[in-house]
Parts: structure tokens; sequence; C-alpha cells
């Protein structure tokens, strides 16, 4: 029988927040210095500087360089990486699933089906590290279950030398485009305007969006995956979606918990990906009226769960935005020489 880690889900987010280091005075001076002389263009809803060759807004940025700083990786951890809007609340289920399933109830776990995934397992930069914060992972059981949308080659040099395991997960760079749009659209609910389709689009192309490039996001990872496959785990949305029970499976032993033959026979595996399917969680009262500290502000739980199709950016975009798109991708991956995204 499978080993029962739900011990991990009894350290909450608001647990490690309350636990929290005093931060060094020094440090925002610091940080605002830096950001004071970084390139600046004006993104979707706010100025975007570009730091180590990525975009994010100034708050944000404050954020990621804390990270940087202050956190340390253990070999036992479990990172869920991937650029926003690309699954990354139904790869948060799946993993925390698999991790604390045991055989008599597969989907036993309380939190998993009465908190948002981002409760579970919290993004470092966007919560934990937030706000100035400096929280104490110490009191997290091991394996420590962690997040964060920072690009591979900005991580904690721990993260990548310490041989934590990292799962990335990828989508079509024009269904993320649409997503992306739709989500900052939804979360500026109180602003007079909307950001127009066009504007977006224009930015999104030129990579000036938050934790943009895309394009050299998702190969950071893919060429990561390639060079350190014991470590990193690079996912295709698309893939999951069609045959969701092979890319299951092959998650599960690359965290290091395949599925038992009695696991197998049992019927486990189409009960974890029946319970962590979009609808499902979609379908949870807590993501239908939570809400969720994130960043500077609160967001409503069904926020992170609009459609989730394969090829949704079809409804939204032009036929030339798509062919610009696709040839923007193409480009990338023959100036890598690295296989399709």
């Amino acid at each position: 029988m499978a080993t029962n880690l739900s011990s991990n889900s009894n350290i909450s987010t608001s647990k490690m927040q309350e636990e929290l280091r005093g931060a060094d005075e020094k440090t925002p001076e610091k940080y605002a210095h830096i950001i004071s002389t970084l390139p600046k263009k004006k993104g979707w809803a706010n100025d975007q500087y570009r730091y180590q060759g990525f975009w994010y807004s100034g708050f944000l940025l404050n954020a990621v360089m804390s990270v940087q700083d202050n956190f340390k990786a253990r070999p036992s951890d479990v990172l869920i990486t991937s650029s926003p809007k690309s699954g990354t609340t139904w790869l948060k289920a799946l993993v925390f699933a698999l991790l604390n399933r045991n055989l008599d109830d597969p989907t036993s776990n309380h939190l998993m089906l009465t908190s948002n995934p981002h409760e579970y397992i919290p993004f470092l930069e966007i919560q934990l590290y937030a706000k100035k914060q400096i929280p104490n992972l110490d009191v997290m059981p091991s394996p420590r279950l962690l997040a964060t949308h920072i690009p591979y080659s900005s991580l904690p040099e721990s993260a990548r030398d310490s041989g934590c395991r990292i799962v990335y997960i990828s989508r079509d760079i024009k269904d993320v485009f649409v997503s992306l749009w739709h989500f900052v659209n939804k979360v500026r609910h109180d602003m007079k305007e909307e950001i127009s389709l066009e504007k977006a689009f224009e930015s999104y192309c030129d990579g000036v969006s938050i934790y943009g490039p895309i394009w050299d996001h998702q190969l950071e990872y893919l060429k990561a995956s390639v060079v350190r496959p014991q470590c990193v785990m690079f996912l295709r949305y698309e893939e999951m979606m069609e045959d969701p029970l092979s890319e299951v499976r092959r998650l599960a032993q690359f965290l290091g918990r395949p599925f038992s033959e009695e696991e197998e026979k049992g019927g486990v595996v189409e009960e974890i990906v029946k319970v962590c399917s979009f609808e499902s969680l979609k379908d949870l009262q807590v993501n239908k009226v939570g809400e969720l500290q994130l960043e500077m502000m609160k967001m409503k739980n069904q926020l992170f769960f609009r459609r989730g199709v394969v090829g949704d950016s079809k409804r939204w975009l032009t036929p030339e935005m798509i062919g610009r798109l696709d040839g923007l991708t193409e480009s990338m991956m023959d100036t890598f020489g690295s296989p399709t995204i």
C-alpha cells in the first residue's frame, strides 16, 4: 500500500505567513534601487521592468528578488512551474492528489476538496514572499509543495542545483495569450476601460507581458528537461487533455510515487484524474464563492476557471493574429534548434 503523505496538508498558507521572519529593512531599498535602473516599458495595465531577460511589474519584481535571495530549496522539494494561464491550477491539484493518495480512498484529503489548489500549493513570489514577507518555510513537512512562475534561469541557485523535482506545464501560446487577456481584464473589473485585445496582442508579441517573453520562458524549461530529465519534467497541456491517464502515470513516476499494481486494478488513476479534472474543480463550492489573497489583492477563486479548452484562441484571434504568433513560435524554435513546444 502506498504511504499516505497527507501530513503535508497540515501546514496551510496562513500558518506559514503567521510565522514570518522579520525582513531586513535594507532589502526593500536595495530592490527599489535595482528596479529604478532597469529598462522599462508600458505593459497591459502598468509599467513593466526587464530583469534577467524577462518582464515584471514593479511590485512583483520585489518578491521575485526576495525569492532569489532568501528561498533555499531542499532535495525533497517539489516545485510546480509554468507561465501564467498554462494549466497551473489543474497541475497543482494533480500533484497534490498524487502525493497525498492512499489506496483505501485516493481522494479522501479534506483540504483538497475544500480549498483552492493555490492554497495548498502556494506560489513563492505571489503569495509567500509577497508584500516584503520572508516566510519560515522550515515549518512545512517534507516534501514541500511549492509553485512559481519565475523563469528557469532566474530560479534561486538552490532550486536548480539541489536536485529537487521541478514540474513545468506548457500550453499553446495562442491559448495562453487569450486566457491571460481574459484573466487580466476580470482582475481589473474596477477599471473604466478594458485592455483591448489588439493592444494586448502587440505587447504580447513584443514579449512585454508578465513573465514574458513566453517563448523564452517555455524554452528554458524545455531545455532543462532535456539536460536534467531526472529533475525537470516538461508537460504539455494539450497532451494531458488528450490522454490524461497516461500523463498522470508519467507524472506519478517522476514524483517518485508510481502507481502500484493494486492501485491500477482499483481504478485509482481514473479516480484521481476525475476528481482533479477542470470540470470537477470548477464545480467545487470553494471555487464558486471563495477568495484567494494573491500579490496585493484578493481574487475570486472562480477567476481561475474560465473554459480550459484546447484551441479556444480560434474564437478570439483573427487568422492574421494566429499566423503571427505561430510564425514567432517557429522562428524561436529555429533559433534555438529545439523541438516543437
